[in-house]
């Protein structure tokens, strides 16, 4: 992940007042952001405290646009506000995250988010904007309600962007995303390879349902490692999947109804854990990120369990 810049000597006093330590603590602490634009150096680290300190959780929910993130011990976050493009970085010094880099779509006013180990003691949090955001730092507050939970509220023009788009699917499962789509190391071969969809994690038995309109064009046993499939050919031509399924509700030829129940959650075929893996394929045969099609209302990192993938 990028290193944010060192914060000017005005605000690493501040950042070193004690009345200002003394507010971590209170509803309305104040995040010290920096509005900084080119420039690559390191953010100062406080001392580390024991690696029992950890991010447990980090959501964004696009319909308060709102970031919420809790940690196991209490620590004061460091973080900066990066133009060009618009970002938000937040340090969590002595927080130890045990993990590859996570990062995950979310739409086009919040473009993603991603979590992931800086340095040794340090986990880095990046909240990334769509350029035609631009961000007052001094709008920006955390408030801690308890310890170790974090809140902080961005501005509503941002969930607008996304909440007044247009978008064509429907979510196809209740459950947080364990794997988006891209390129990764496979977790059962080992390999690097192509990952087609996006991984929904959810119990087994867990209803799927119909992202769109569509026909049934396949519906039964692959021998592809996707276990039981589900294709759905919808009045665009656009194709979506849905794989490892415990059951199938659907067969080939029938008409389905946007929310439908066509499928349960399972971990057939090459699979770690129960789990939904969904794709869209616009031509019939190449996949693209199905996050250009779904539009998430909250995006939640859960990173003190292990979570579940093909």
């Amino acid at each position: 992940m990028q290193n944010p810049v060192s914060p000017s000597s005005h605000t690493s006093n501040l950042l070193r007042d004690p009345r200002l330590r003394n507010k971590s603590k209170s509803l309305n602490f104040r995040l010290l952001l920096l509005t900084l634009c080119g420039l690559t150096s390191s953010l100062a680290i406080a001392t580390p405290t024991a690696h029992a300190n950890r991010l447990e959780t980090f959501v964004y929910d696009l319909t308060d646009s709102k970031i919420e993130f809790s940690l196991k011990n209490d620590i004061e976050p460091k973080g900066t506000v990066i133009s060009n493009p618009t970002r938000i970085v937040i340090d969590l010094p002595g927080i130890v995250y045990q993990g590859p880099t996570v990062r995950r779509r979310v739409g086009r006013g919040v473009q993603a988010v991603r979590v992931g180990q800086v340095d040794a003691n340090t986990t880095r949090m990046v909240v990334e904007f769509s350029p035609e955001v631009t961000l007052n730092p001094q709008d920006l507050r955390l408030k801690s309600r308890q310890p170790g939970r974090w809140t902080m509220q961005l501005p509503q023009n941002i969930a607008a962007i996304d909440l007044n788009s247009i978008t064509s699917f429907a979510l196809p499962v209740t459950g947080a995303i364990s794997s988006g789509f891209g390129w990764r190391v496979h977790p059962i071969t080992g390999e690097r390879k192509l990952h087609k969809g996006v991984d929904f994690a959810a119990p087994t038995g867990t209803p799927i349902f119909a992202a769109a309109d569509g026909v049934v064009t396949y519906s039964g046993w692959t021998d592809d490692g996707y276990g039981n499939v589900v294709e759905l050919r919808h009045d665009n031509g656009v194709l979506t999947l849905y794989a490892h399924t415990n059951k199938v509700y659907v067969s080939k030829g029938q008409v389905v109804n946007k929310g439908q129940a066509i499928a349960e959650v399972g971990t057939t075929g090459r699979s770690t854990g129960p789990h939904l893996h969904f794709e869209v394929q616009p031509d019939g045969r190449t996949a693209v990120d199905p996050m250009d099609y779904l539009q998430l209302r909250q995006v939640t990192l859960d990173l003190a369990s292990n979570s579940f993938k093909d």
